[in-house]
């Protein structure tokens, strides 16, 4: 099939868009983490069974993710922070890079129930359009993974091995710090700092199997069920010109 996406560094930046999306993928589901009651603490069997049953109530959620990844091709990591803002009943996840010196004010939207994904890209003032598995082959990465509504349903017990290691202090708050491990790939593990009052996750550090730091992220102002209108989630900037992929 023919490139729809225009090829060059607009390529390159979508296989990077992909390559960190994932990586907030994994910061999305660890928020989940934060809905667990303070008698789970510190069995992270107990927090991860626990997880599984509060999150299934979850019907929206918005956070800043700011990220730091490892990129094997260059010598300085690559930084960014990423707005995420999902809501379960519309189908709607959108995320907007909001800091970078390069990719600020990319966005991708990802509609599930309408089987679409808008990529915009704000160097141009376009936006592509199309049906989501077209749009992934261009993009180099699964948009059907940011279906909330299935992110919300993941039985994380069954997926995460979650061990407690200890308590220390994040910003002079007292956090709770567990490893995880996802049961298909047990040689790669996170770090996770969860705040112990709130049981919001502020730190999440991912390392490979040789033990090599390859991603941190780092999440603020995290909103569960905030009402969210679908079209605030559905806006683009004034004046874009779309094009839709067929």
């Amino acid at each position: 099939m023919e490139d729809v996406v225009p090829r060059g560094s607009v390529k390159k930046r979508c296989a990077l868009w992909g390559r960190l999306i994932m990586v907030c993928l994994l910061g999305i589901a660890l928020i989940m983490c934060n809905m667990a009651s303070a008698n789970a603490a510190p069995s992270g069997e107990e927090i991860a069974a626990k997880v599984t049953e509060k999150i299934k109530g979850v019907a929206a959620l918005q956070a800043d993710i700011a990220s730091e990844f490892s990129d094997p091709s260059s010598k300085s990591p690559t930084r960014m922070t990423i707005r995420v803002s999902g809501d379960k009943g519309s189908g709607i996840t959108r995320m907007e890079i909001t800091q970078h010196p390069v990719f600020e004010g990319q966005i991708i939207i990802v509609d599930v129930k309408k089987d679409l994904t808008t990529v915009y890209m704000p160097v141009t003032g376009q936006a592509y359009r199309g049906k989501s598995a077209t749009m992934a082959t261009q993009l180099g990465f699964d948009v059907g993974a940011f279906d909330l509504e299935k992110l919300l349903s993941l039985d994380l017990s069954a997926m995460v091995k979650c061990s407690y290691l200890r308590q220390e202090k994040v910003d002079r708050l007292p956090h709770y710090v567990l490893e995880t491990r996802v049961v298909q790939s047990p040689q790669e593990y996170q770090i996770v700092w969860v705040d112990c009052e709130t049981y919001t996750i502020k730190r999440v550090e991912a390392y490979n199997s040789q033990g090599k730091r390859v991603a941190t992220i780092i999440i603020n102002n995290l909103k569960l069920d905030t009402k969210i209108d679908p079209n605030k989630l559905r806006e683009l900037p004034k004046g874009t010109r779309i094009t839709e992929i067929k």
